[in-house]
């Protein structure tokens, strides 16, 4: 590096500690465009700069407070086998499974990808790792959700493996009816169809991205957060936010449980996490039609790189599998179906109540229920299949269930028009009322709902799990409630937060230099270098006892960011401002 990039150390008294480019962070953080920052001329704060702080507390708050040691319940033999067995057929069906029975049927899955050989080598991980990883995730998963719950995850997995082991992928979980016995894939690598430029870790991706892609969904949509003006989607700017949201959870959750090693490999590690990423993005809806295109040019012959190739396949499996339920025997489509309608109804009241326009499904009376079937399978979930038999002939078994499918619904709706008490028989399900929705994930909440809430809970933690778990299926077992047993409640993350709320104003303020010592080059060359600086604030009287801002410290997202030259560990490239945390460093005198 040449010399003149080197800036003169200033005499001691002076020196302050810095870990960020502070011009940077003004930019990052600014309210008028001119350099000024987010104190501003008037004294207004830009929210932004909190909302940071909101997005750092809240995940750190979901994934410590909701992580506990956790001891596998004991199977018998029989039911070992009959969760085997039942997972080894397309109508599998979690819902009327107890919640151990869910847990085992996913470390299940997860044995059976370990017995491939190499596969734990490669990767550095063992299952005693991948177990309370498993239940912590279950953890964060919210009870109340009709359909986006761990019931959901779980039957995402189960699909991606069903996919897997039609096209000779995976082993069979019947190999785990012999102690460890290895299985070996009898299909070369990259050896030119598609699916075989998947590795090991490509396929350990797949099963992590599948029991983890919707940790923490709060139960209502992206376009809802948009409309509500929810901190989450000001985050990310209203662009695939909860699937951010999954990413950035599941990413903790994995490094809390000594997961890291595959994500932080010198070698394989980036390709990891940006695979991973772009698959559980590509769950976004909203990105359906330009992954139909992408998946379409390479299936016509399109020349890309193998990571490339990797990557579409990843994200067509996990598409197909995420919206599997249409192609499943006709009994199970069914009831998601009814569980998606019970979920929209209940956010549609939620829109009502906050005066918001209705964006989903309001009405789940039969024949809606039908109609919304009918039009998602014609739109998205039979082309995504009928694509994707054209890359994985093996798939066409569950293109051909969707067709039928489809078929099955129209009839229902021709049915339904001529039996006036079918047709008129609204569902016996009942929306969940707007306060309900007051265990998500913070930042998905609108702003003021939430805070009205806390007003009137000021006692009560604003995310916390509960005690006993929400279940929709009509047994139980005894044996539940002992692994689920209640954790001591979690202190609020929003005092916390409230406290770096008030460290950044009061650090902004005592932080005002000179424009021309503020560094601006790296974030916005254009920045106007006219604009005179802002006076600085007289001092803050003396009293008794008083917090005092000795240093902000800027850095990343614990477990995100790689702090090289503000790589993404994300493998985005580099780190954009609304990706930078604020982490207020306060110190109290008497």
């Amino acid at each position: 590096m040449d010399s003149h990039h080197f800036l003169p150390v200033p005499p001691r008294q002076h020196l302050r500690r810095r870990s960020a480019d502070v011009g940077g962070l003004h930019l990052a953080m600014e309210n008028t465009g001119h350099g000024q920052g987010w104190v501003g001329d008037s004294g207004d704060v830009t929210k932004f700069a909190e909302l940071l702080v909101d997005m750092y507390t809240s995940t750190l708050h979901a994934v410590n407070e909701q992580g506990s040691d956790f001891i596998p319940p004991e199977l018998s033999r029989e039911t070992r086998s009959r969760l085997i067995e039942s997972m080894e057929t397309w109508d599998f069906e979690p819902h009327k499974l107890p919640e151990e029975e869910r847990l085992a049927c996913t470390l299940i899955l997860f044995e059976a990808l370990f017995r491939i050989e190499g596969m734990e080598e490669a990767i550095g991980v063992s299952m005693e790792q991948i177990t309370p990883f498993v239940y912590h995730l279950r953890r964060i998963y919210r009870f109340e959700n009709s359909y986006h719950n761990f019931e959901h995850a779980l039957d995402v997995l189960q699909a991606v493996y069903s996919y897997l082991r039609a096209a000779g992928m995976v082993p069979p979980l019947s190999l785990l009816y012999t102690p460890g016995r290895k299985w070996a894939c009898s299909r070369q690598f990259d050896s030119g169809a598609l699916i075989t430029s998947l590795g090991l870790h490509e396929l350990f991706v797949l099963y992590v991205a599948a029991i983890g892609h919707d940790v923490g969904h709060p139960g209502f949509t992206n376009t809802f957060m948009k409309n509500a003006s929810t901190p989450l989607s000001e985050v990310y700017d209203g662009k695939s936010a909860l699937e951010q949201m999954h990413s950035q959870l599941l990413l903790r959750v994995m490094r809390y449980h000594g997961l890291g090693v595959v994500l932080d490999h010198p070698k394989t590690g980036f390709c990891v996490r940006r695979l991973l990423w772009e698959t559980i993005l590509a769950t976004d809806m909203s990105v359906h039609e330009l992954f139909m295109k992408n998946l379409e040019g390479v299936i016509n012959g399109q020349v890309v790189s193998l990571f490339s190739r990797q990557s579409i396949i990843c994200q067509t499996l996990m598409k197909c599998a995420d919206i599997s339920n249409p192609s499943r025997p006709y009994h199970v489509a069914k009831h998601w179906a009814s569980a998606l309608m019970e979920e929209w109804t209940s956010q549609a009241l939620y829109e009502k109540f906050l005066d918001l326009p209705t964006t989903v499904q309001s009405d789940d009376s039969p024949i809606n229920e039908a109609n919304a079937q009918v039009f998602f399978i014609s739109t998205f979930a039979k082309p995504l299949l009928d694509l994707t038999s054209q890359a994985i002939p093996e798939m066409k078994v569950f293109t051909d269930q969707c067709a039928t499918n489809l078929r099955t619904w129209k009839k229902r709706i021709e049915s339904l028009k001529t039996n006036q008490n079918e047709r008129d028989n609204q569902s016996s399900t009942t929306p969940r009322h707007p306060d309900d929705f007051m265990t998500a994930f913070p930042l998905t909440l609108p702003p003021a709902h939430r805070t009205l809430h806390l007003e009137d809970q000021e006692s009560t933690p604003p995310w916390s799990s509960p005690c006993v778990p929400y279940s929709r299926s009509s047994e139980s077992s005894s044996t539940t409630s002992d692994i689920l047993s209640p954790l001591p409640p979690p202190a609020s993350p929003w005092s916390s937060a409230s406290e770096g709320h008030a460290a950044i104003r009061a650090a902004g303020k005592l932080g005002i230099r000179k424009q021309r010592s503020l560094n601006r080059n790296s974030w916005s060359p254009s920045a106007c270098s006219g604009c005179p600086p802002p006076p600085p604030p007289p001092p803050p009287p003396p009293t008794a006892t008083s917090t005092v801002v000795r240093t902000l410290l800027v850095t990343p997202p614990v477990n995100v960011v790689n702090g090289v030259n503000g790589v993404n560990k994300m493998g985005m490239g580099p780190i954009p401002p609304s990706r930078i945390v604020v982490r207020p460093i306060l110190l109290r005198e008497a």
